[in-house]
């Protein structure tokens, strides 16, 4: 092997099933020589099999493919703007130009089409130091940072206290985005309710989050409003997902603060709150993070597990049967 074959390497990554179970959208990196970096687009392939098609061409990268409920578009994070943050695009998955719904300033990530499809959550940093657009401002010093937490930049990111990431949520046909969560916290992983009226997801904001790792699941209103905290601060928590009928959150939990080399596990609790509960107690392995398991019509839970070098598929009862019964995957 020598180094210019790395240039040949095509990496696949993030497959998502259609709505009717035919196609595949995944994405495919490559490195580029001429560019000295990494370039993704978005590919499709019948689930039969055949030939793979390129389903974007951006100079850059192209990430996160989503499909809408009702499989006629895909969304996806792109690059294609090149003086601009990675935004949020849709496009009709029978072709043609893809249309931009955002042009935030700290670019945006992980998005999540509403049950109806008429909306998107997403993440996106708010605040931090802007490139000044003038000359004659991009000359003088940039202002000296005041550092006055712990947990203040991050590997690949840079500086992170002055840019929290938040929760927003856009309509499919454009528009301003809203900004469902804020404040002095980082906020990830948005998980639609079914009835679309409410977003999960993770955020640290206990008194001691610059000293642990803890995080919670929260509810907040997707108009907007106060978010509610569901779990107790008993450990790390991330991926949440609802159940079919609302009434449950499953999510993946490290039990205890600074665990980091403990098994993450399967829990749920009530979407009205309450202190969470494994489902899989005795399962001697990890979920395969940050992949969020899948809560199937019938009640079960699909979820991937980390197994000597390999990543398994498992399955469990539903909740409050598996806590009844106490079964195992």
């Amino acid at each position: 092997m020598e180094p210019r074959d790395l240039a040949r390497i095509r990496f696949v990554s993030d497959p998502q099933i259609s709505p009717d179970g035919a196609r595949v959208a995944f994405v495919v990196t490559q490195l580029s020589e001429a560019r000295d970096e990494y370039l993704s687009n978005i590919w499709m392939v019948d689930v039969t099999g055949g030939e793979p098609r390129r389903f974007t061409t951006g100079p850059k990268r192209d990430t996160a493919p989503r499909w809408s409920p009702d499989g006629v578009r895909l969304a996806f994070v792109s690059e294609r703007d090149t003086d601009k943050k990675p935004q949020l695009y849709v496009m009709r998955t029978d072709g043609g130009e893809p249309r931009r719904l955002t042009d935030l300033a700290n670019g945006i990530s992980d998005p999540v089409w509403s049950p109806d499809g008429t909306r998107l959550a997403f993440v996106a940093r708010v605040g931090g130091w802007q490139e000044p657009e003038s000359e004659h401002e991009r000359k003088k010093s940039r202002p000296a940072r005041v550092i006055t937490s712990l947990k203040y930049r991050w590997n690949a990111e840079g500086f992170t206290y002055d840019r929290r990431p938040h929760v927003f949520v856009v309509s499919a046909e454009g528009g301003a985005p809203t900004q469902i969560t804020d404040g002095d916290y980082a906020d990830a992983d948005p998980a639609w309710s079914p009835d679309g009226t409410q977003l999960a997801f993770v955020s640290a904001r206990h008194a001691t989050r610059d000293e642990d790792d803890q995080a919670d699941v929260w509810l907040v209103s997707s108009a907007g409003g106060e978010p509610r905290r569901v779990t107790d601060t008993s450990g790390t928590a991330s991926v949440p997902t609802f159940s079919p009928d609302g009434a449950e959150i499953a999510f993946a939990r490290r039990v205890g603060a600074n665990s980091v080399g403990d098994n993450v596990q399967l829990s749920a609790v009530p979407a009205t709150g309450g202190a969470p509960r494994a489902l899989a107690p005795s399962l001697d392995r990890s979920p395969a993070g940050p992949i969020r398991p899948i809560w199937c019509r019938d009640g079960r839970i699909v979820f991937p597990v980390e197994d000597r070098g390999d990543v398994v598929l498992y399955r469990i009862a539903a909740p409050s049967v598996a806590t009844r019964e106490g079964r195992d995957p």
